[in-house]
């Protein structure tokens, strides 16, 4: 058996960031937004959360989860196979 991911919370995590933000910023809180903050393009970043590239690594996971203001273990549901 291994862990996998079976859903990305990303998009969901960028719609809480942007609430939190929208009262105080006029920055708009999307995938480019994200992918300009932790230096990947918008076409890596859509791979992430389409699950269609391998995992990302730890560090990158780290950088994300900082910008979303969550936990790693929050950017996927994971499930055992």
């Amino acid at each position: 058996m291994e862990l996998v991911p079976v859903r990305c919370r990303i998009p969901e995590l960028l719609v809480r960031r942007h609430k939190m933000e929208s009262a105080t910023s006029q920055i708009k809180i999307n995938q480019q937004w994200l992918a300009d903050k932790i230096g990947v393009s918008k076409q890596q970043m859509s791979d992430y959360i389409n699950l269609r590239t391998g995992i990302m690594s730890i560090q990158r996971a780290a950088l994300i989860a900082y910008h979303l203001d969550c936990q790693i273990d929050d950017l996927f549901e994971w499930e055992w196979r």
